[in-house]
């Protein structure tokens, strides 16, 4: 990217975290606005700003002074700004930053939707976020890339080894199943919170053979099992571990120097 790229940065859309907007301005006004700049004629204009504004279901409001509108309002205004210049990649910093439930459900089905036809690389401090939409990620620690790849491979850096499962029956019947699993030589922890049942596996084993165990002492004792998931986010455990052990590095590293 150079100053004379303007070529380049016609192909691209971004969204910095906290989009800021001339508050006198509309949605239709402002859209018009970034249009003009882009250098798009007045017959193109037109039907890509009522298509963007549908798209992100500011039609209602398209008349209203950005001013009054809510932090899911000027994120959507935000996304179609990003898409006036129809760009071939999108860049997106903190897209769900600030916005409630239903606005950040929203915004991670708009980004699914998109990537199907466009390339978006996304920052972003949730990773259930990054979970959901990304299928490659990068691990940044103090402004060094300490992570490249699939998030598969990402996940496949720690062990699945931590269950919670949700159950349904009589409570001293459940209680009694506990009992049971911590017999299990498989498992190094099991706690019950009321219905719900946190497994921890040794390290070294089977994860499909000791639940395959679990549900067969379940299905003895007629209880229902709700629901099962491995406890924590994978990619946050990831994450975390990757971060420590480049700290761990670094820190023996100038401990070096200074040696």
């Amino acid at each position: 990217m150079t100053p004379n790229a303007a070529g380049l940065r016609r192909r691209i859309g971004y969204i910095p975290t906290n989009p800021q907007f001339p508050r006198g301005m509309t949605p239709i006004t402002y859209l018009d606005y970034i249009a003009r700049l882009f250098g798009l004629p007045r017959d193109v204009r037109k039907p890509r700003l009522a298509s963007l504004i549908r798209a992100v279901d500011l039609l209602p409001s398209s008349g209203d002074l950005i001013a009054n509108f809510s932090n899911g309002m000027t994120a959507r205004l935000a996304v179609a700004a990003s898409l006036i210049n129809e760009p071939e990649l999108l860049i997106w910093d903190e897209p769900t930053h600030g916005l409630d439930i239903e606005a950040r459900r929203s915004m991670l089905d708009l980004i699914k939707s998109l990537a199907r036809e466009k390339t978006l690389i996304i920052s972003s401090h949730n990773l259930s976020d990054i979970d959901e939409v990304c299928n490659h990620a990068a691990v940044l620690s103090r402004g060094q890339m300490i992570f490249g790849g699939s998030l598969s491979d990402l996940k496949g850096r720690i062990r699945k080894n931590h269950f919670e499962l949700d159950l349904d029956g009589d409570q001293k019947t459940i209680a009694k199943v506990a009992g049971i699993i911590k017999g299990q030589t498989e498992f190094k922890q099991v706690v019950l919170r009321q219905r719900r049942l946190e497994l921890r596996l040794h390290d070294e084993a089977s994860a499909t053979a000791a639940l395959a165990n679990v549900f067969m002492v379940l299905n003895d004792n007629k209880i229902t099992l709700i629901s099962i998931r491995s406890a924590g986010q994978q990619t946050e455990q990831a994450f975390l571990d990757l971060v420590e052990k480049e700290e761990s590095r670094g820190f023996a590293r100038m401990y070096a120097e200074a040696a």
